[in-house]
């Protein structure tokens, strides 16, 4: 039996039971049902502040969860979750909580709920990935209590967010696969495809603009000064959109000469990530296992820099000086150190040997001595977090977390 029909059956049973009268006397009175809830989930026990290094904060995308970790006793031999805590607007059905962005003061994170379960939840309108018929949300959590602050409502199948510089700013994209298959069916064109970058006021949390961009956009980064986005788009492009002049022109590049349409993708790019020091794109392509480096001053791409892996890649980091390229990719599982000023592999880290399936995100803590890989598992049961010593180059911890942990970001610590 489904949770939503036992919920069911249990608000029936407490209507029925509300409405006799104790003698069996008089008209039946039928009791008002409250739909909403402002605290939907039970509160929680209350967590000390994070440390000096802070927290990594985990979206559990399957199990509607956040596992947090303290990062000042990532050392410890017994180091592990701190808490798992739940997520989202409804606790009686999965919701996809899809990645993170947190506050540059560390006072909030956000969270997307893409209303969408990858094999689908057995219930309501969620399918696969991309494919959700209903509208997501944003929500603003509170970092000291994680509790809901704030929410609002956002296009089907929200994918990916980042903040703007000062955290004054959301950007949420739409990996809205479904559209690109119901225009197709109906004979529109891909113009019609595209769906829209929300941009939210973090303060009070609503839409200042829904601008089209492209067929299914997922990775958005920003450059390094805060004046463009960058949009990883299924239909073999990139966005580019002006986030300063008025309306937002957005300019799109195809990622290679061969490149495909929204309907038959050659590539599809998926993730992304952009240099600190040169403000550089790099750009993740599942379907052709490669990463395809933009010129930010041009907006063209550079074959010749074209990374080629054995498995599709998916979010990377860069080193602080920018010299170096951290690159997870999956089927192999490992962290390919690349040269951003050739597209060299230059070694890899194997992280199957510790456990990783299906590596998603690599985040670099502070100083830059480790890196922080999260790895989704085989969608059914825990997922797996790696500690990777990036002088040593090898993984030097590992631990359970949810189910299906889709992204990995760090809540800042005590000054």
């Amino acid at each position: 039996m489904s949770r939503l029909h036992r919920a069911g059956l249990l608000l029936a049973s407490l209507a029925l039971g509300a409405c006799q009268q104790d003698d069996g006397s008089g008209p039946l009175v039928i009791p008002e049902l409250d739909y909403g809830t402002d605290a939907p989930w039970h509160p929680a026990t209350p967590l000390p502040p994070p440390g000096p290094l802070g927290r990594a904060l985990i979206t559990n995308s399957k199990e509607d969860t956040l596992s947090l970790l303290d990062l000042d006793t990532v050392g410890a031999a017994d180091w592990g979750e701190r808490a798992r805590i739940p997520v989202g607007l409804n606790p009686v059905e999965l919701e996809g909580p899809h990645h993170a962005a947190v506050s540059p003061d560390g006072a909030f994170y956000y969270v997307g709920i893409s209303h969408y379960v990858e094999g689908g939840s057995g219930e309501g309108p969620h399918g696969s990935h991309g494919t959700g018929t209903v509208d997501g949300y944003s929500l603003k959590m509170d970092a000291r209590t994680h509790r809901l602050v704030g929410s609002v409502r956002v296009d089907r199948n929200p994918g990916d967010l980042i903040l703007g510089p000062g955290g004054r700013t959301l950007y949420q994209t739409h990996f809205d696969v479904l559209r690109i298959s119901e225009v197709f069916q109906r004979g529109g064109t891909e113009q019609e495809m595209s769906a829209r970058l929300a941009i939210v006021d973090t303060q009070t949390m609503s839409r200042q603009a829904m601008v089209p961009v492209c067929p299914a956009p997922h990775a958005v980064r920003l450059s390094p000064e805060g004046r463009r986005a960058y949009i990883a788009c299924y239909s073999d492009e990139v966005a580019v959109v002006d986030l300063v002049a008025p309306d937002h022109p957005v300019t799109r590049v195809k990622v290679a000469a061969n490149a495909g349409s929204a309907v038959a993708p050659r590539h599809e790019p998926y993730a992304l990530t952009v240099s600190p020091t040169t403000g550089g794109v790099w750009i993740s392509s599942l379907r052709s296992r490669s990463v395809q480096y933009l010129d930010p001053e041009t907006l063209t791409v550079d074959p010749s820099r074209t990374v080629y892996l054995g498995g599709p890649p998916l979010f990377g980091a860069f080193r602080s000086d920018g010299n170096l390229l951290y690159m997870p990719y999956q089927r192999e599982d490992a962290l390919a150190l690349v040269d951003p000023a050739t597209g060299t592999v230059l070694r890899e880290i194997p992280l199957a040997p510790s456990g990783c399936l299906n590596a998603h995100q690599v985040e670099l803590l502070p100083g830059g001595a480790l890196g922080l890989v999260v790895c989704e598992g085989d969608h059914e049961g825990p997922g797996t977090l790696h500690v990777v010593d990036l002088r040593e180059e090898k993984v030097v911890k590992t631990v359970e977390v949810g189910i299906f942990p889709d992204s990995v970001a760090l809540l800042r610590g005590a000054p």
